[in-house]
């Protein structure tokens, strides 16, 4: 595609719960229910409010608008999600209210900092849905087959998903296209077309959502048909939370 399509992993504060010690919303769950809130076809769909559920001791969904419960998954790599935690300067907050910044887990080893990922949207790009088959089997699997299994046990899970992949996507020029949201879309179908086809197969009966991050917005989507559907694009200024953790 013309311009080049570039995209950079959120950092850790806006993706990995709990990790800026003694800040309550350290949570990325908190902010995909304001997404949901401020999306005008998720109103359409679903008038009440979505709540959030703290507690989820008998398999209850994550957030709840009426009886319609819908659960959040972080679809990145579980490598580069270990490596986003491991690497990344971590923060907590004292007992003043002050931030206070202090070295990676890995620096604190005293190794090379350094750890091999999967990109999750390149390694599925290229499977057959008979090849996520075999992966889900498996045993002796590659390391890239291993964060590809781990994705597919959770599009297993029997409930609406919102699946989110914490990138945020930029165009290589300054100026953004017209028609840049709908190359993102078209750049997710062909990445996870497989991935789609696997979750309509195993769960027919449950929605599926999916968003990530363009220029600071969420773009929200509905697979249908084992396709991807722009439903709505929310400014991340209105998910206040997001707006928060991407201070640190």
């Amino acid at each position: 595609m013309k311009p080049e399509l570039m995209l950079r992993q959120l950092d850790a504060p806006v993706t990995v719960k709990n990790f800026v010690r003694n800040d309550p919303k350290c949570n990325y769950e908190f902010y995909m229910v304001e997404l949901l809130n401020h999306s005008k076809e998720m109103r359409r769909l679903h008038p009440q409010q979505f709540v959030w559920h703290a507690s989820q001791a008998h398999a209850e969904c994550d957030a709840y608008s009426g009886s319609y419960g819908i659960d959040f998954k972080l679809i990145a790599s579980q490598s580069s999600m270990k490596a986003s935690s491991v690497l990344s300067p971590h923060y907590r907050i004292d007992e003043n209210g002050n931030i206070v910044g202090y070295e990676s887990k890995q620096d604190k080893l005293n190794r090379e900092s350094e750890i091999t990922v999967t990109r999750l949207h390149a390694a599925i790009r290229q499977a057959t849905p008979q090849e996520l088959e075999r992966i889900r089997g498996g045993e002796n699997l590659q390391s890239y087959e291993k964060d590809i299994k781990v994705f597919l046990e959770k599009l297993e899970t029997r409930k609406n998903l919102l699946l989110f992949y914490p990138y945020e996507y930029r165009f290589a020029e300054e100026q953004r296209p017209q028609d840049g949201v709908e190359m993102l879309v078209q750049a997710l179908q062909r990445s996870f077309v497989s991935a789609f086809c696997y979750r309509s197969a195993h769960m027919p009966a449950y929605e599926t959502f999916l968003t990530t991050v363009y220029y600071n917005d969420f773009v929200l989507m509905k697979i249908v048909d084992n396709r991807v559907r722009l439903m709505d694009v929310v400014s991340g200024s209105d998910c206040p939370t997001f707006e928060h953790l991407r201070k640190y």
